[in-house]
């Protein structure tokens, strides 16, 4: 037999618990229909029909419909899972029915994510927020890989592999386009002044140095 404890969840749904741990969300109206209610005891048959029949069904679609409103990482997932009231031995029978489709794929959500920020943030600052999002070094390399691949792709008429230096680099010139027109006189308060903004931002220093000696000019009048 196991204990039944119920949590409201809004007007129509209660956070399952049996003998104390977590199982997930229920709808009221079910559970009247199994006539199970607050602090009974159910037997084993009754709590198995609970789980194959209306826990784990509505798990799993809430777990597919997060992923096809955008993409998420693996960890990022469970911990939705998890939010939403469902207990851990749930989460992992929801995750390995998941993965039978190719909406979890942390290779490729760390790619489409270098794909957005890559000419605005360095590799340190998208490596710190992948690692954040649950994504392991093994992953991040092979999607680094793949975007440098496309990158190279898509210089027409480029020489040579391009390396992460060149990613950097390019980044970097991005930044500084958005914050002042090429060849503009700087004083050297403002050149430093930028400096220490992109180091900030995990670039290389003889990247940045590289891209400000190239980009703009230190006007020695305005020192």
């Amino acid at each position: 037999m196991a204990l039944v404890h119920m949590v409201a969840k809004g007007k129509r749904q209660s956070i399952l618990f049996i003998d104390g741990d977590a199982v997930g969300p229920v709808q009221n109206t079910d559970m009247c229909f199994l006539s199970v209610q607050e602090s009974d005891d159910i037997s084993s048959n009754k709590l198995t029909e609970i789980l194959q029949d209306y826990v784990l069904p509505a798990g799993r679609k809430k777990a597919l419909d997060l992923l096809l409103a955008e993409d998420r990482t693996e960890i990022e997932l469970k911990r939705r899972l998890i939010q939403a009231g469902y207990g851990e031995s749930i989460v992992a029978s929801i995750m390995e029915y998941v993965k039978q489709y190719p909406y979890l794929n942390d290779v490729r959500y760390a790619l489409n994510y270098m794909r957005s920020v890559g000419t605005k943030k360095s590799l340190l600052e998208i490596r710190h927020k992948l690692t954040e999002k649950g994504v392991s070094d093994e992953d991040f390399e092979k999607a680094l890989g793949q975007y440098r691949e496309e990158r190279q792709e898509s210089m027409e008429g480029s020489s040579g592999e391009l390396c992460e230096e060149d990613i950097e680099y390019e980044a970097v010139l991005t930044i500084l386009h958005k914050k002042v027109a090429p060849g503009t006189p700087l004083t050297r308060a403002q050149k430093e002044k930028l400096y220490a903004s992109l180091l900030r931002k995990g670039f290389g220093y003889h990247i940045v140095r590289k891209a400000l000696k190239e980009y703009s000019t230190v006007d020695e009048d305005m020192k």
